[in-house]
């Protein structure tokens, strides 16, 4: 992109974000809000009475808690109206998620996007700290929402939540485009040439901190990236190989990563680098829900093989029990939903959101001029970026350092300061949480590519 496609682009950008009607968050009292059976009626006033710890032991905070407990209430509601047409043969309304580069772009990512930047902007909640990382704030990395089953319901409820934010500053239906990482692989070694990571759509790709695109020069925490670091993206083959499987037990399980879904997770954070590295810092990148949406819909399309997904649910986890709340307690504000790990596996939550099928040749890569189609593979295939800016590093450009291309010199020097600014910001002595590097076999046989 030229410099006077940039400022065309800008000024597109802030005039689309002028000219869209906000419809703030309606946050009105569930009807049931006089029970107390919250498992059985899902969540209301008293439950949140029970299940968030009283101001005075967090901060004095009782905006954030307010905020939440109502960002909980709305996907409550949607919850019970979607039960209620369960029996209809598709609800009407229902947000959908489409992927990162899908048409039209207007609508799809630039909508995204700019729904963040108001998010990011919006101090009505807390003064002292934007909306969007109040919620990037809950995700911590423990092992109360990884290494386990309770990984995929966790982030799908955590989901729910953050596109309930968006919502609330930028109006109904805004939802998180899904990053379909194997149309990135599939570049082979230019991969990290990738169109994603340019000012289009997510930004620089290696700098200490990113100075283009929509999510640069934000306030709040600063986003880092080193993409192609030591991690991987997703290849269809993987994809495959998990839904190859008839059982959550084969696809939790980290001694068997050729088929475990959360490890092939881990490695796109590794991939991608900077704050997405660690578990601590990782929401705190926009890319972070555009991964966790291509996750939690390669597990739609694996649930939905089951007839009964929630008694599918394994068990032999100590920290992931079925009958177990989401813990979300790690976070100041402790949210703490009376959501059951198990009741995560079950339609009442996954029938919120649909999604579009995922680029292919046979549906023209979503009509995307991002994306074409490989014939020969017969795959979609992203494309690079047209040109590559200079990043603050002399002498080498982002591109020459995520490739391995720069001098040592100035491949160390820029990721050390991508490690400076992950630590920033981080209380001495918090554990990082790195997501895992993987070693998957190369010589395992790859299996057929998914269709979706």
């Amino acid at each position: 992109m030229t410099i006077g496609q940039s400022i065309i682009f800008s000024v597109l950008s802030e005039f689309f974000l002028q000219n869209v009607e906000a419809d703030i968050l309606n946050s009105h009292t569930n009807a049931t809000d006089h029970k107390t059976d919250c498992f059985e009626r899902g969540i209301n006033t008293i439950c949140f009475k029970q299940f968030l710890q009283p101001a005075a032991k967090t901060m004095n905070d009782t905006s954030s808690s307010n905020f939440l407990s109502a960002l909980w209430r709305k996907i409550n509601s949607e919850a019970n109206a979607a039960a209620k047409s369960r029996h209809k043969r598709q609800a009407s309304g229902v947000p959908v998620r489409r992927e990162v580069r899908a048409a039209p772009y207007e609508t799809n990512f630039l909508r995204y996007a700019l729904a963040v930047r108001r998010l990011k902007h919006d101090f009505g909640v807390r003064s002292d700290m934007n909306t969007y990382d109040i919620i990037a704030t809950i995700h911590t990395g423990s092992n109360m929402e990884h290494d386990g089953p309770g990984f995929l319901s966790w982030h799908r409820i955590y989901l729910l939540l953050y596109e309930a934010a968006l919502q609330s500053v930028f109006g109904r239906g805004v939802t998180a485009p899904y990053w379909d990482s194997s149309l990135d692989i599939a570049m082979g070694n230019r991969q990290s040439r990738t169109i994603l990571f340019s000012n289009k759509y997510f930004g620089t790709p290696v700098i200490d901190t990113i100075t283009g695109g929509f999510f640069a020069n934000l306030p709040g925490k600063n986003i880092s990236r080193a993409i192609n670091g030591r991690g991987g993206l997703i290849s269809k083959n993987a994809i495959a190989a998990v839904l190859s499987r008839r059982s959550h037990s084969q696809i939790v399980r980290q001694d068997q990563i050729r088929y475990c879904w959360e490890c092939y997770h881990d490695m796109v954070h590794r991939w991608v680098g900077g704050i997405m590295e660690t578990g601590v810092s990782a929401a705190f990148d926009p890319i972070f829900w555009c991964h966790h949406a291509f996750v939690d819909y390669i597990w739609e399309l694996f649930r939905r093989r089951l007839r009964n997904a929630p008694a599918d649910y394994p068990l032999g986890y100590s920290l992931h029990r079925p009958d177990d709340q989401m813990n979300f307690s790690n976070y100041r504000y402790r949210p703490n939903p009376p959501i059951t790990n198990r009741e995560g596996y079950s339609n009442r939550y996954a029938r919120l959101r649909r999604y579009a099928p995922a680029p292919s040749c046979q549906n023209q890569c979503s009509n995307s001029p991002d994306l074409f189609c490989d014939e020969t593979r017969d795959i979609c295939i992203s494309r690079e970026a047209a040109g590559v800016a200079q990043d603050a590093y002399p002498g080498a450009t982002a591109d020459d350092i995520a490739s391995g291309l720069a001098d040592i010199t100035t491949t160390v020097n820029a990721l050390k300061k991508v490690k400076e600014n992950v630590l920033k910001d981080i209380p001495p002595g918090t554990p990082l949480n790195l997501f895992t590097a993987w070693q998957f076999d190369p010589n395992t046989r790859g299996l057929s590519t998914f269709d979706v």
